[in-house]
């Protein structure tokens, strides 16, 4: 994911990719007040978690540790871009993301349940977005808001039908990032980088089962690489 953080800025901060084109693309997109459009994204996620009172107690001596790994992910989904007053945007998406998400419960005698958790969501950003002034054909961009998601698909057996962590089903985020629009002659591209983190403790509290007891609180966090495609006016 760090590579493939690093290729992509050095592809939006390149003058040669799109910046010295002597030919304006794209002339009346900002006149027109509303664009639809389509993403693709790449994504990384991982628990942040905090250990319970149960951790510490007896039932839970010989358990050393839990660790949570970050998991590759992709999201597909729709866009619509509302321009509000110059240089602000509303923009908002509809999209699923499909996760994966591990922790490893470790215990003193070196053994190692992993338990790891398969999950579709039906997400909903809402986000304002703050364009720079126009470069011939690129611009850079911020982007911040909220996102509400809703779980759509999840296991909460393992293969052998043994209870594994119970979570909530719905999270909201807040999400802040950057990015390059770049004009072409039929579309627009925003390459785009976008930090998320959970804003809803994603335990299930009323769940007994003895994975779930030693975790008091979890928030999930998620690094998203997003391509977006908008059309051009009429």
């Amino acid at each position: 994911m760090k590579k493939t953080i690093v290729i992509f800025l050095l592809f939006i901060f390149s003058d040669k990719s799109f910046s010295q084109s002597t030919t304006f693309n794209l002339s009346g997109y900002d006149d027109t007040k509303v664009h639809y459009g389509f993403l693709l994204g790449a994504h990384s996620s991982y628990y942040r978690l905090n250990y319970s009172s149960n951790f510490s107690s007896q039932n839970y001596s010989n358990l050393h540790s839990i660790l949570s790994d970050p998991s590759p992910g992709f999201k597909l989904g729709f866009i619509s871009d509302f321009s509000i007053y110059y240089p602000f945007d509303l923009r908002t998406l509809l999209q699923v993301s499909f996760l994966e998400f591990k922790l490893d419960y470790l215990y003193d005698d070196s053994t190692i349940f992993s338990d790891v958790r398969a999950a579709t969501f039906l997400e909903a950003p809402i986000l304002i977005k703050y364009k720079s002034k126009r470069r011939q054909n690129s611009r850079m961009f911020l982007i911040a808001g909220f996102k509400p998601g809703l779980e759509i698909g999840a296991k909460n057996k393992d293969e052998a039908g043994k209870d594994i962590l119970e979570l909530k089903p719905f999270d909201i985020s807040l999400e802040i990032g950057f990015g390059a629009d770049i004009f072409f002659p039929l579309f627009k591209l925003s390459p785009e980088i976008r930090y998320s983190r959970g804003l809803i403790n994603m335990i299930d509290k009323k769940s007994r089962n003895e994975y779930n007891l030693p975790i008091d609180k979890i928030i999930v966090h998620n690094i998203s690489i997003f391509f977006t495609f908008e059309g051009g006016p009429k």
